[in-house]
C-alpha cells in the first residue's frame, strides 16, 4: 500500500514539472472570451506620435482614454505600412519568432545567422515575452503585431518595418486588458 501511495505521489510531481516545464516552453494564448461585465476596449496608434492609446467604451457608447503607451513604430520613408481600421486576432505570451526571409537576410548582413524559428526568451527573439497579432495587411501581404521587445532604446523611435514596439511591462499589462477582436485603428 505504501508503495503505492508514494508512486502515485511521485507520479502527480513529475506529471506537474513536465506541465510546468511545456508551460514555460510554449507560448500562452489568452482567452478570447470576456465576461458580461468585461469593459469593452479600442486602440488608437499613432505613427508619427509612436503612442498607442487604450481606449474603454462607457455606458452611453463614448470612448475615454485610460491609459496611454509609447511605442517604437515604422521608420520614416518606408513605402509600406499598416494604416487604417482592423482587429486583434490573437494574443500570445512567450511567444515563439519565425523570422521571415527577408528578416533572416537583414540580419545575416549584419553578420548574425538567424534560426527558422526563436525561442522565447532567446536574445534574438524581436518579440519579446507577448505578441498582439492585428489583422492589418498590405499589399505586400505583410502580418503586423504589437509586441515587446529586447532592446528597451527601440521604444519611441521610428525603428520598425511596420509592427508595433512597446516596453516589455507595458505590452503585458495591454496584453492582459484587451482581448481578441478588440479594434485597433492606426493612424498615419
Amino acid at each position: 500500500m505504501c508503495f503505492r501511495v508514494t508512486l502515485a505521489a511521485v507520479s502527480m510531481l513529475l506529471l506537474s514539472t513536465c506541465s510546468a516545464v511545456s508551460a514555460a516552453t510554449s507560448p500562452l494564448v489568452l482567452s478570447t472570451q470576456q465576461g458580461t461585465n468585461a469593459p469593452i476596449y479600442y486602440v488608437e496608434i499613432s505613427i508619427s506620435g509612436n503612442r498607442l492609446t487604450l481606449f474603454e467604451e462607457s455606458n452611453n457608447g463614448d470612448r475615454v482614454p485610460v491609459a496611454e503607451y509609447t511605442v517604437g513604430s515604422a521608420v520614416r520613408g518606408l513605402d509600406t505600412y499598416p494604416l487604417g481600421l482592423g482587429k486583434v486576432t490573437s494574443i500570445q505570451l512567450n511567444p515563439w519568432w519565425y523570422p521571415t526571409p527577408y528578416s533572416r537576410q537583414v540580419f545575416r548582413g549584419r553578420g548574425i545567422e538567424l534560426p527558422a524559428k526563436v525561442p522565447p526568451g532567446h536574445p534574438l527573439n524581436y518579440m519579446g515575452p507577448f505578441k498582439i497579432v492585428l489583422s492589418h495587411k498590405t499589399w505586400k501581404g505583410a502580418i503586423y503585431r504589437i509586441h515587446g521587445n529586447n532592446n528597451p532604446r527601440r521604444v519611441g523611435r521610428r525603428v520598425t518595418g511596420g509592427c508595433f514596439v512597446m516596453d516589455n511591462a507595458d505590452g503585458l499589462e495591454l496584453a492582459h486588458k484587451i482581448r481578441v477582436g478588440t479594434e485597433v485603428n492606426i493612424l498615419p
